[in-house]
């Protein structure tokens, strides 16, 4: 920035715009400007933390984690500077940065003790998470059990099922959800949210994944999103499964080619960016909690993904065609090497594991044998 000098007032005058939605894109621009330069955004931070703690009693404490709080404003001005749609701050940490953002622009006593006590609770979480290699079950405050799947995290508040029973996903897991009409049960992929009062479902939402899952097994759920405008009145029932992409540029002109190919067994809606399979069996999709996997027609670079996560093992490819070979079987305590060998058997590839990392090579002299398998794919 031009000025280096944090400008209280200014800064004031622009966030207050924001709030309101009065912001033009240049006073966007100048907002954002002020969170990434490194000398103004610590002056904005310090001018936070001093003016919040004005207004605490003596001797009161709080867990308040400042620079989280200012990471999340900083998120929402930029989110909001590249995206048409009006945010939605109802969840997430979004929802804590709109209450600092508040008792920061107005100020005074009033403000800032409206919202004290959700600032001191809504930074407290627990935070339980699934190694690679192996899968774990929690059971939530509220008898609710959760089977996460290897390389998967889920988070919640320390008041959770007191006034809502919100969990944060990252990786897969399994709900079986405990029954409650008066709270109901959310869980957060990224953004997209699976609701239920009582029922069984599975989401896999890992972080690298273009797209998040979610597979009925019993009961009901309605699908939505924290932040888009979509998703609305959509909801599961048993044997379907919604696929929705996170992004518009996951929808690949290869992707969009498949849904056509498929489109009599699926239901596209376009401006969800949502896939729904109507009738599907959620045995195979769900019978990693049992330690199994059951593979269908499973391409070798989607199980190789799989089986990194299950084993904790890397994979490297020497050639990227063998990868769009298929596979179907079921695994149950069979070892990498033992899963690597029956690969080999029934494609024309090599494997070597050095160390933690299988790497997989096309085998050329075994290729004629598998001449009709590589036109299939």
């Amino acid at each position: 920035m031009k000025n280096t000098e944090f400008s209280n007032i200014e800064f004031k005058g622009l966030l207050k715009k924001f709030q309101s939605g009065n912001c033009n894109p240049e006073e966007l621009s100048q907002l954002e400007e002020m969170f990434l330069d490194a000398e103004a955004s610590e002056g904005i931070k310090s001018a936070m933390l001093n003016e919040i703690k004005a207004f605490e009693t003596s001797g009161s404490e709080t867990d308040t984690d400042y620079d989280r709080l200012f990471k999340s404003i900083q998120k929402i001005i930029s989110d909001h500077k590249s995206n048409t749609r009006r945010l939605n701050l109802r969840l997430n940490f979004m929802r804590i940065a709109a209450i600092i953002v508040l008792a920061f622009v107005f100020g005074g006593t009033l403000s800032y003790f409206a919202f004290n006590s959700n600032l001191k609770t809504a930074s407290s979480f627990c935070e339980v998470t699934s190694p690679l290699g192996s899968t774990s079950i929690i059971v939530l405050p509220d008898s609710s059990r959760v089977w996460l799947n290897a390389g998967s995290k889920i988070k919640y508040s320390t008041t959770y099922n007191q006034k809502n029973r919100l969990i944060y996903l990252e990786g897969e897991g399994y709900f079986k959800v405990a029954k409650n009409k008066d709270i109901p049960f959310i869980v957060d992929a990224f953004g997209f949210e699976v609701k239920a009062v009582g029922t069984e479902f599975n989401v896999k939402a890992y972080q690298g994944d273009p797209t998040v899952e979610t597979t009925m097994v019993e009961g009901k759920v309605t699908l939505q999103h924290s932040t888009e405008n979509i998703l609305d009145g959509v909801y599961l029932t048993p044997n379907q499964k919604a696929t929705f992409y996170k992004k518009e540029e996951s929808l690949t002109i290869e992707v969009l080619k498949k849904l056509e190919e498929k489109k009599e067994e699926l239901n596209y809606i376009p401006e969800h960016r949502l896939v729904i399979a109507p009738q599907i069996d959620p045995k195979a999709i769900v019978s990693w909690k049992e330690n199994r996997l059951i593979i269908e027609r499973e391409q070798l670079g989607t199980l190789a993904e799989i089986l990194s996560r299950k084993y904790n093992f890397n994979f490297e490819f020497k050639s990227e065609d063998i990868k769009r070979i298929s596979f179907s079987g079921t695994l149950e305590d069979e070892t990498l090497q033992q899963v690597m060998d029956v690969i080999k058997i029934s494609s024309p590839i090599d494997y070597e594991i050095i160390g933690k990392t299988v790497i997989i090579e096309r085998n050329e002299a075994r290729l004629p044998e598998f001449k009709k398998l590589y036109k299939q794919q």
